[in-house]
């Protein structure tokens, strides 16, 4: 061989040294796939929406705007016009294990109930967890609507910044939606 082909040998040697490292942890870390094709159990709302503020009452009576409650948080919300159904309590329920799962990093979680109707399900009230609001549904629902994502039990997931993410259509599996989660709250610094 050569010393002139040595040398470049060598040199690539090096370059792939310092190089090659670098390269498998971008691959390793963003992956091979772009575009539509990504690792989200969910539906991925692309781009973001950013829910509309609307007036938000609590069981006490007191109006807040929404836009101040969802950019708190990363929020589980659901949404039950007319009150809450089967599907809804069933939702309900494996948003609670799922954000039981999350130890520690329950707290930057919130779980949200919107619904039009005064009365609550008892099973809705044995939820601690959970903070359930009366508001105007129609501007709400017209956003979920467009992507057409507006099932009886659908789950929402809304980021810190009160942009809609994924949606999760009802009776699902949990374990799609415990997995985003988990993985925005290991990639994100906010919420």
């Amino acid at each position: 061989m050569k010393t002139q082909t040595r040398a470049r040998l060598k040199l690539v040697g090096v370059f792939m040294i310092f190089v090659g490292p670098l390269a498998l942890a971008y691959l390793l870390y963003y992956g091979l796939s772009y575009g539509g094709a990504g690792t989200n159990g969910g539906e991925l709302v692309d781009p973001a929406m950013r829910l509309p503020d609307v007036a938000l009452t609590d069981a006490q009576g007191e109006t807040r705007p929404s836009g101040a409650l969802f950019e708190q948080k990363w929020t589980i919300l659901q949404v039950a016009p007319d009150g809450c159904r089967e599907a809804c309590i069933q939702s309900l329920e494996e948003t609670r294990q799922i954000r039981a799962l999350l130890h520690r990093r329950a707290a930057r979680v919130q779980r949200v109930l919107l619904t039009d109707i005064d009365s609550a399900h008892p099973q809705i009230e044995r939820q601690p967890d959970l903070a359930i609001y009366r508001a105007p549904l129609a501007q709400i629902d017209e956003i979920f609507e467009s992507q057409g994502a507006t099932a009886p039990g659908m789950i929402y997931l809304v980021d810190p910044l009160g942009n809609w993410m994924l949606y999760y259509p009802p009776g699902g599996d949990g374990g799609a939606l415990f997995k985003d989660v988990k993985h925005l709250l290991k990639l994100s610094h906010i919420g």
